[in-house]
């Protein structure tokens, strides 16, 4: 009889003890932030145009969402975004865009018919 409740006893705290973890990784996994990156995208850039004062690029992955109107998926970084230009032309110059990953923040698509680019993060520490 004892041995009986011991066993019932174990068997009822393996359940109570999956039945806890299983709660708690879906409370894990209900925590996680989900990006719809409607107005970013990490990748890296993949063609560099120049036109006027204005730099173009292409990236390697699909557009953020609010770029869906782009002109042929060009992203623009405009001649008053100076820091930007320079970073992006010394980038490409280099050889290094294919190696760096960049999380891209735009605008929506306006009246040039491009996308805008208003910040790159570089995703590292130095």
């Amino acid at each position: 009889m004892k041995e009986e409740r011991s066993v019932r006893n174990r068997t009822l705290w393996a359940r109570t003890w999956r039945r806890m973890s299983a709660l708690g990784a879906t409370a894990m996994c209900a925590a996680i932030p989900v990006h719809a990156a409607a107005d970013y995208q990490i990748g890296h850039i993949s063609r560099v145009t120049f036109t006027g004062d204005h730099l173009l690029i292409m990236i390697d992955t699909p557009l953020p969402g609010n770029c869906v109107n782009t002109t042929y998926s060009w992203i623009m970084v405009s001649a008053a975004n100076k820091p930007m230009l320079a970073f992006v032309t010394g980038l490409w110059m280099r050889g290094d865009a294919a190696d760096k990953s960049l999380v891209i923040y735009t605008t929506a698509t306006d009246g040039t018919g491009f996308c805008q680019v208003n910040q790159i993060d570089t995703q590292s520490g130095g």
